[in-house]
């Protein structure tokens, strides 16, 4: 989509930001963060956050569960009834089995993704046509499911309290990006990025450069470390682990929603430490029937909408078809 502002490289570094004065709830402690925010988010388009208020414990199960899955056997990740496809878009995403369209070799990581569990009677369940799904498990793990979720829960929540701190950033009031997750078809993804050879080619990526599609991502990152930012003359960023925090990212959608003024910045992961690298991102998408347009505060005389507004429901059902190479979509077939 490419909707970085004309400002986005101004930052070469990646700010900390502490957001326990915003959660604190004092009027003043909300306004210097959301001010905060504001700036990274209309230079480098990406920020640490310290004082999430998510217990360490949370964090260190969920990196256990990810470690859990990815060491099963792996005709316990590929078998069908688990198994992502272009079409069913929760479960296990093959190793090489996500592409962009144009940019040579698959990614070289495997992921497991899940969203907000919802039952079987659920009215988008029984659509059939409305992105939501039914989370689809390991047999035989029930504590490996239970702290996924419990993960899942805490990072909503603190995807709600970012909603209300971007809202702030942007001179709305407080509540307003929340009308468009009520239902969110927000996903979190436990990802597995073998070793590559140090020496491996500069095209061989974990996951190559792009601007994430979503709103924004909440990523938490293991001690290894690998992922870059774009910075000013396509220079790259390292953004390395920071104990304590979280890496804040801002989508596409934001940047449509912003009219450009916060930055959706391209980045990149190599892994070349020789040791197994895992993530956790949590990608902020709002409902199916949101509709992402300029928002008022960022239009005016000499500022037109630049682009027309997006049904998230048809963007998204698109892209998760778009993101297999043609031999995982012929796979995944059979």
């Amino acid at each position: 989509m490419g909707f970085a502002s004309s400002n986005a490289h101004a930052g070469e570094r990646v700010p900390l930001i502490d957001f326990a004065p915003f959660r604190a709830d004092g009027a003043e402690g909300k306004r210097r963060v959301a001010r905060q925010i504001a700036e990274a988010c209309e230079t480098i388009g990406f920020l640490y956050l310290a004082g999430h208020g998510i217990p360490e414990a949370k964090i260190a199960d969920a990196f256990a569960a990810a470690r859990f899955f990815f060491a099963l056997p792996e005709a316990v990740r590929m078998d069908e009834r688990l198994r992502c496809t272009p079409r069913q878009t929760r479960g296990y995403m093959p190793l090489r089995a996500r592409h962009y369209p144009g940019t040579g070799a698959p990614d070289l990581m495997e992921a497991f993704k899940v969203q907000e569990e919802l039952p079987a009677d659920d009215p988008d369940i029984r659509a059939g046509d409305r992105i939501h799904e039914r989370n689809r498990w390991p047999e035989g793990y029930p504590e490996f499911r239970a702290t996924v979720m419990a993960y899942f829960a805490e990072v909503t929540r603190l995807s709600q309290a970012l909603l209300r701190a971007f809202a702030l950033a942007l001179d709305l009031d407080e509540e307003h990006f929340l009308q468009f997750f009520r239902k969110p078809l927000t996903q979190l993804s436990l990802i597995h990025y073998p070793p590559q050879p140090p020496a491996a080619p500069e095209d061989e990526y974990g996951v190559r450069p792009h601007a994430d599609a979503t709103a924004f991502t909440i990523l938490c990152q293991d001690e290894v470390g690998g992922l870059e930012v774009q910075g000013a003359a396509e220079r790259w960023i390292a953004v390395p682990p920071l104990p304590g925090t979280f890496v804040i990212n801002i989508g596409d959608m934001m940047a449509r929603w912003t009219n450009g003024r916060f930055a959706s910045t391209k980045h990149r992961v190599f892994n070349r430490t020789g040791r197994e690298r895992y993530s956790l991102p949590f990608f902020g998408i709002p409902d199916f029937d949101a509709v992402v347009e300029c928002l008022p505060t960022c239009r005016g005389e000499g500022r037109p909408a630049k682009y027309p507004p997006l049904h998230v429901g048809t963007f998204m059902r698109r892209k998760f078809s778009t993101d297999w190479t043609k031999e995982n979509q012929q796979a995944a077939a059979r």
